[in-house]
């Protein structure tokens, strides 16, 4: 007896193994036999051999995904005018989470917030996982262009400073906290644009 579960991971079987087929004939029609061509072509190597080569691509993977969280609570908070209600205690400790609090209260007493979101191109730069707390600075190019400052009261876009560069390099330290990946200090570095 044939359940409608069953019918229906065979048809969607059937139906994946066809697009397939259809795929590969597709990409092969052009194709033809030549006696001279009938000789192996040795493979290139493939980028995407397992996961990475990279033997702590795993560790950067969620180092990285720790940074996004950071970024994503950040831009709640940095809209809101609070932390209340976000999980960046989650994701920073010490000085990271101190100044972008300090940032946000100085926002707040200033009448603006932040509307969007940042732009990055964050990079693991270094990495160390020995000793008693494991460690890594991420290199972000950071990008304004798609964060704008607003008056809290008007919503009016309030541009930055004429010297404030719209992309800059900033650099996080980070460290394993309670089993998971803390940042826990940043730099901004405004003379280095990116």
């Amino acid at each position: 007896m044939t359940t409608t579960r069953h019918h229906h991971t065979r048809t969607t079987r059937l139906r994946a193994a066809a697009a397939v087929t259809a795929v590969v004939a597709t990409l092969t029609a052009g194709c033809t036999t030549d006696a001279k061509n009938d000789e192996a072509v040795p493979a290139s190597p493939s980028t995407s051999l397992t996961a990475s080569t990279d033997p702590q691509a795993a560790e950067k993977a969620r180092l990285l995904a720790a940074y996004d969280g950071f970024w994503a609570e950040s831009v709640k908070a940095y809209e809101a005018g609070s932390e209340n209600g976000t999980k960046l205690v989650n994701f920073a400790s010490g000085d990271a989470l101190n100044q972008t609090l300090t940032d946000i209260e100085n926002m707040q007493r200033a009448g603006t917030a932040m509307k969007g979101a940042p732009g990055h191109r964050a990079e693991v730069s270094a990495l160390s996982m020995s000793g008693d707390r494991p460690s890594a600075t991420i290199s972000d190019c950071f990008d304004l262009t798609t964060w704008k400052i607003v008056d809290r009261a008007s919503g009016q876009v309030k541009p930055f400073p004429t010297e404030q560069p719209m992309h800059y390099i900033t650099e996080f330290n980070a460290e394993i906290q309670g089993g998971q990946w803390m940042l826990t200090k940043f730099a901004r570095h405004g003379d280095r644009t990116c």
